[in-house]
């Protein structure tokens, strides 16, 4: 699959629970996003259904976040950067 297992399960779970205003503008707490971040870095598949994920829906979405930013390379690449301005 091209799409990383973390955002293919954060972005399913926001789909299915999360339709809130402002899911990616708001911010999770930083203890709940680095818990979440660290069960996908430890090669496992974190049961998003947990209280701790359900309570703070927005960890899902700053996780998402927090994955975009950290890209070697952004998503809309430097070379296209001038079509897109």
């Amino acid at each position: 699959s091209l799409v990383p297992q973390v955002l293919k399960s954060c972005t399913e779970f926001i789909e299915k629970h999360g339709i809130v205003d402002g899911i990616y503008r708001l911010s999770g707490i930083a203890s709940n996003i680095q818990k979440l971040r660290h069960e996908f870095d430890s090669e496992q598949i974190p049961d998003l259904t947990k209280d701790i994920y359900i309570q703070d829906i927005h960890c899902v979405g700053s996780l998402c976040k927090l994955y975009f930013r950290e890209l070697p390379n952004p998503l809309l690449t430097y070379q296209l950067y001038e079509k897109f301005s």
